[in-house]
């Protein structure tokens, strides 16, 4: 990792000149850190990064569960990097990075509490990154803390194993799978152990990501390892709120149901044994180097990126150890899971970030157009463990959106639209009703980003990209890097969300703290108070003492989303919640359709 600070060039300010180290003192030992200028305030923070949170998940503890660090005999310099796990990434297009001995977590904080009177200051955010389960990092320097840490909250990032390192699994207790999952929990198991000694509460975390960082946040509030004695918060529960951006445990990327399939795909392209037992298959992929494994990947596609060879599962095999028991949408009905608020949505056009890579390749857009019924399911992820015909299914959606039209760039705009509602706000929509159906203690909040900034993610993918990025391992040319769009012209894309929360190295630019004159900085102000008073007390607009009830203080009221009245927030520069049902049409169309993945086979309910 770049030290995000120094990477963002005249943005921000470099190390302190003369400012002595900062010491954190915990029963696991001492940390030195460094000290840093935020972008927009000119605030200290202090900086632990590269801390080790479990030991090495190398030799005989790869496809095993994560193994607490232990305590630092001495003084331990946490001001290097937190390397990236081995993974191919097909996120940015860089191929195999990474290493296999990654298990560290970074902390961001503006405050230290002095020993011996150690005490909570600050809520913490504990960020989760995306990467649909096989690519990114905690401290890859994409997205800097600044803007969360100058609102006064601790801020932590974490590495997770990824691909099959992270999730492959032979669907039993001899590769269990879920490793990334339980590396998450290790890492929140350290947060609740050491964070209070970095100024950060530790009885009041929230978990934050996008994408797969949102699925898991949903997935960790599922889990039954999150918990302490009860469904309700208490001293030894890990999380106490929770936040997903573009990801749920009700999207088709959040489970994988295929697992034991896609592990013997990998042992017979590396040569170990698929009709022995579990254990020997295990075995032999131990003995293999990470490398040689993760040059597997792109073999284990069927069609371009898709699908997804590796991710969670649902792992009854571990009995009272697993990690996801049940059916996300099971363990909601019967009010089996951690209770606690929850600030979820989506971008208007997510599935922008996949339609754009496939129309820039005229040989997958010819596909799509001449061999639908193939290709179709592929890329809907639709198999026979989310529908009876996933041919006949590909084709009622295609219909749904396009009619009779091709794919193209004259289509474009059904194309984000239908690949969206499959991915994104379909499953937000569907996870969201449910949960406040079922969760009468604690409420959902729901938003849509509708407005464009000065940036999209989709710049940082284009920008990253000078020259070798343009060639995949293979040699071939990447499209994802012909630009031929400017990115705005896609929309309100994957990610965008982030940059009104996250300054980006990247990207070179900060938005202002400022409600008047720039619509951007305007925005990503208001995301923030909200965002960040939602963290604090678990309301992004609470009524304060001193103010009349029907005159927000924020400059806008977040209204819950709940059984009968179902608000969203429209987030642009108006901040106004909406009574009307998000794209109701829309979502009575995914309604109707014999979908298993979220709901009992053939049982179509209504009961919002």
């Amino acid at each position: 990792m770049q030290r995000v600070w120094l990477a963002l060039g005249a943005v921000l300010v470099g190390t302190v000149a003369g400012q002595e180290q900062p010491k954190v003192e915990t029963p696991w030992g001492t940390f030195l850190g460094s000290v840093h200028i935020s972008a927009r305030q000119g605030r200290q923070i202090y900086a632990f990064t590269g801390i080790p949170f479990a030991k090495p998940p190398v030799g005989d503890l790869r496809f095993k569960k994560p193994v607490p660090y232990g305590v630092h005999s001495t003084p331990f310099n946490a001001t290097g990097d937190s390397p990236e796990c081995i993974q191919w990434d097909n996120l940015r297009g860089r191929g195999p990075v990474g290493q296999e001995d990654c298990l560290y977590l970074n902390v961001y904080t503006n405050t230290i509490p002095q020993p011996p009177g150690y005490f909570n200051t600050q809520p913490t955010i504990v960020f989760l990154h995306g990467g649909t389960w096989m690519a990114g990092s905690g401290g890859d320097g994409l997205f800097q803390p600044d803007y969360l840490i100058e609102s006064d909250v601790t801020v932590v990032t974490i590495n997770h194993r990824l691909g099959p390192f992270g999730f492959l699994s032979t669907e039993d207790a001899e590769g269990p799978g879920n490793y990334g999952m339980r590396d998450q929990i290790r890492a929140l198991e350290w947060v609740r152990d050491n964070v209070r000694y970095f100024g950060g509460m530790n009885d009041s975390v929230t978990i934050m990501g996008s994408g797969a960082g949102g699925m898991s946040a949903h997935l960790l509030v599922m889990s039954p390892l999150s918990r302490g004695a009860t469904i309700h918060p208490d001293d030894f529960s890990l999380l106490h709120r929770a936040i997903s951006h573009s990801g749920t445990a009700y999207s088709p990327h959040a489970i994988s149901r295929d697992a034991r399939a896609q592990a013997l795909k990998l042992g017979l392209r590396l040569g170990c044994p698929t009709t022995a037992s579990s254990a020997e298959l295990i075995t032999c992929l131990k003995t293999i180097p990470a490398e040689k494994i993760v040059d597997q990947i792109p073999m284990l596609h069927e069609w371009d990126e898709e699908p997804m060879p590796f991710g969670p599962v649902i792992d009854t095999w571990m009995g009272s150890d697993a990690f996801l028991p049940d059916e996300p949408f099971h363990l909601i009905k019967h009010r089996d899971f951690l209770q606690v608020p929850w600030l979820v949505g989506t971008n208007k056009e997510d599935g922008a970030f996949r339609v754009q890579d496939i129309l820039k390749d005229p040989s997958l857009t010819y596909q799509l157009n001449t061999e639908w019924d193939k290709y179709g399911p592929i890329l809907l992820d639709l198999k026979p463990s989310s529908c009876k015909d996933p041919v006949d299914m590909a084709k009622q959606i295609r219909k749904y959106y396009l009619g009779n039209k091709k794919f193209g760039e004259e289509t474009s705009k059904e194309f984000v639209e239908m690949m969206t509602d499959r991915f994104f706000l379909y499953p937000t929509d569907r996870a969201s009703k449910d949960y406040s159906y079922y969760v009468k203690r604690f409420i959902v909040y729901r938003y849509e980003l509708v407005f464009s900034g000065r940036k999209s993610f989709l710049d940082i993918l284009h920008k990253e990209n000078p020259q070798d990025a343009a060639s995949s391992f293979l040699g071939a040319s990447n499209p994802r890097f012909q630009n031929t769009r400017g990115a705005h012209g896609w929309g309100v894309s994957f990610l965008d969300e982030l940059l009104y929360l996250f300054p980006s190295s990247k990207l070179n630019f900060v938005y202002q703290q400022q409600f008047d004159g720039d619509s951007a900085s305007k925005v990503s102000t208001h995301m923030l108070m909200m965002w960040t008073n939602f963290v604090k007390g678990s309301d992004p607009t609470p009524i304060l003492e001193g103010w009349p009830d029907d005159v927000s203080p924020w400059g806008a009221w977040w209204e819950p989303f709940v059984k009968g009245y179902l608000y969203y927030l429209r987030i642009d520069p108006e901040m106004d919640s909406q009574e009307v049902p998000l794209k109701e049409e829309h979502m009575a169309f995914w309604d109707s359709l014999p979908l298993f993945e979220n709901r009992d086979h053939n049982v179509i309910r209504d009961e919002l």
